[in-house]
């Protein structure tokens, strides 16, 4: 992923990207790189062909919610309806970008309002964009927050209601390592909760809280490699680079970050 470029241009990322040797990226889509708004986007095409020059794909999209007052947990009314369009824009452009996954998350409440109220503005809203999603042939792939970023969906539980309730096609279920281990899970026990319903990953090296490239963090690599492998996992292993402290040079840590994980990278 791009966000730790959040410094430099996208073209600047894209030849970093070739050079260090990933040929598949998830599209951030913040600026610099990338406009979005209630009203519009960026030309779609143009980026894409970017990237095809660059012998790289864009293989999903994430919308950036934290970012800006954009969320799927918004106060009903206008902030609600802006934040609709806004996420729509980005089903739409992931349609354009050719890619097949948008990450989304719940979003979060007012901490003095109760907790059904927030859950249930979440739950409709996600339910609308699932619809949209269906029509662009899009799937939207769901995760968990941390329990200091959201206080809806933060841990396997509180993603399993969620995904139950909305309970549509259009919508699968993502493993953002971060996230899970800060609420103390494992990999496996997101398999057994979801199975084939989990189809896509942000992997990166936790301690649990931070988001580093691996070698950086205390995660067990090879083993949840072996996992991913184990129960048959045939998604994206997302590198959502995003700790400020590879702000200032993100080439060198990609560059650290593949060091390790080609170890594990069979043609």
């Amino acid at each position: 992923m791009n966000q730790h470029y959040r410094k430099y241009s996208l073209d600047y990322f894209l030849e970093c990207q070739h050079r260090i040797g990933f040929e598949s990226v998830e599209l951030w889509c913040g600026s610099p790189h990338f406009w979005i708004d209630p009203q519009g986007y960026d030309d779609c095409s143009a980026i894409r062909k970017k990237a095809a020059a660059r012998g790289i794909s864009i293989v999903s999209v994430t919308v950036p919610s934290f970012l800006w007052q954009y969320q799927c947990a918004a106060e009903s009314g206008l902030r609600a309806e802006q934040s609709f369009r806004y996420f729509s824009n980005g089903i739409h452009a992931a349609s354009e970008l050719q890619c097949k996954i948008m990450t989304v998350n719940s979003g979060w409440g007012i901490q003095t309002e109760p907790k059904q109220e927030a859950w249930k503005r979440a739950k409709d809203f996600l339910a609308r964009l699932c619809d949209v999603a269906q029509h662009e042939g899009v799937i939207l792939a769901l995760e968990a927050l941390r329990n200091d970023e959201s206080n809806i969906v933060n841990d396997i539980t509180s993603t399993k209601r969620m995904f139950d309730e909305i309970g549509h096609p259009s919508l699968k279920v993502m493993v953002d390592t971060i996230a899970m281990g800060a609420a103390g899970e494992s990999l496996n026990d997101w398999f057994d909760v979801f199975g084939r319903d989990l189809a896509h990953s942000h992997f990166l090296d936790g301690d649990p809280h931070v988001h580093n490239i691996w070698g950086d963090g205390n995660y067990p690599l090879e083993d949840m490699l072996q996992t991913m492998n184990d129960r048959g996992y045939e998604g994206l292993l997302v590198q959502e680079v995003a700790d400020e402290r590879y702000f200032d040079d993100p080439a060198l840590a990609d560059e650290r970050n593949m060091a390790v994980l080609e170890r594990f990278i069979e043609d």
